[in-house]
């Protein structure tokens, strides 16, 4: 079966573009800040992404609370998480592209292939970010295209985070290979850590952070891998041995977020696993730090990355993507 790309559906009557193979189904709405809403695994029947079921998508007015806002699903975040100020005026909370609606194409991809192009522009940050989605046959593969470019005729520093929140159960597992974990924020939990405690991956003290726990541990945590030994984090659903896993540039996302709520804020239950291209995500800490990045005036970064959904395994050891293949080990 050719993958095929489908226009005239809505989600929460915003207008919903539908890429699908036999493998996967790929929901995106350009309207709310080029938001993933679904990510299906038909062979697993499961949507992986995480919806808020007390808060609809619904666009959200410019420098709103992403929390107070957040619905649930897949996001871009840039050129900032935290508040932080750009050229004196203010950067609001998990930046600008969520916010704001994004034009959508359809693209040029190979015989059995398809591709669409949502493009965001930043309203204080002069930036364009170009996303480009492709499914391939029936691969379980979705592969991302990237180009953020600077319109400006200024260097622009800034943070990117890819914001992808997935369904979870006691039964879930997380996979990277990281030299060093800091604990960036905590809840008042003794497993947790608190702020700025470093482990070694997986075991934080007498608790193993790669096994998911029942959301009536009431806790969160926000865990930065800093010292990633290879460019990939995997989720892994260990009763029906499914799962995804994210491969992403090393050299581009120099770290991962590892935004874990199980129970403990507003109620909810859920996994975040973000690539970031530094930390802390406060742009002007990151500044401080050395760990922001910047484009040049009229400059392009680029990045490939690719979702991978994976079965009859309980555990990832590595994810290799080079070329045209990833492959799940």
């Amino acid at each position: 079966m050719s993958a095929r790309l489908v226009r005239g559906w809505s989600v929460h009557g915003f207008e919903a573009w539908i890429l699908e193979n036999r493998s996967l189904r790929v929901v995106v709405v350009p309207e709310l800040g080029g938001k993933v809403f679904a990510l299906v695994d038909k062979v697993g029947d499961r949507d992986l992404l995480w919806h808020n079921r007390r808060i609809e998508p619904r666009r959200a007015p410019f420098g709103a609370n992403f929390d107070d806002w957040w619905s649930g699903g897949w996001d871009e975040i840039f050129p900032t998480g935290d508040v932080a100020q750009l050229a004196g005026e203010r950067l609001p909370y998990m930046g600008e592209l969520w916010s704001v609606p994004w034009e959508a194409r359809e693209d040029p991809a190979p015989d059995g292939a398809v591709a669409m192009v949502a493009t965001g522009h930043g309203t204080i940050a002069p930036a364009r970010m170009e996303r480009r989605l492709e499914l391939r046959g029936d691969e379980p593969v979705l592969r991302v295209s990237y180009r953020l470019t600077n319109l400006d005729l200024r260097p622009l520093p800034y943070l990117w985070g890819i914001h992808p929140a997935f369904a979870i159960s006691p039964v879930h597992r997380i996979d990277l290979l990281a030299e060093r974990m800091l604990v960036g924020v905590s809840s008042d939990h003794p497993l947790f850590g608190a702020p700025g405690d470093t482990y070694t991956w997986p075991q934080l003290g007498t608790r193993d952070v790669s096994l998911v726990p029942l959301p009536s541990t009431l806790a969160f945590a926000g865990h930065w891998a800093t010292e990633l030994r290879e460019g990939w984090v995997a989720l892994t659903d260990t009763e029906t041995r499914r799962g995804v896993a994210i491969a992403f540039p090393r050299d581009v996302f120099t770290s991962v977020w590892l935004w874990q709520v199980y129970g403990g804020w507003r109620g909810h239950y859920h996994l975040a696993l973000e690539p970031w291209t530094g930390h802390p995500m406060q742009l002007e800490e990151a500044l401080a730090a050395g760990t922001a990045r910047h484009l040049a005036p009229g400059e392009t970064h680029t990045a490939e990355v690719a979702f991978v959904v994976y079965g009859d395994r309980e555990r990832v050891s590595g994810v290799d993507f080079a070329g045209e293949d990833v492959v799940v080990r």
